[in-house]
């Protein structure tokens, strides 16, 4: 949420000349992080446990 309201201010200086790249580095940053967190990580993580476990039962 708090990732989600720094990119929505973000968007207001995308028309700056100045500030347009460090908005749009701001805005990709924080969405390949936000992924990274909520969707890759538990997904390897799920994938490393499952191998321990295998190991273990067998």
């Amino acid at each position: 949420l708090t990732a989600l309201a720094a990119m929505m201010g973000a968007f207001f200086i995308l028309d700056d000349p100045i500030f347009s790249g460090l908005a749009v580095a701001l805005i990709f940053g924080l969405m390949v992080s936000t992924i990274l967190t909520l969707v890759v990580i538990p997904v390897v993580y799920y994938g490393v446990m499952k191998k321990r476990v295998s190991k273990l039962l067998a």
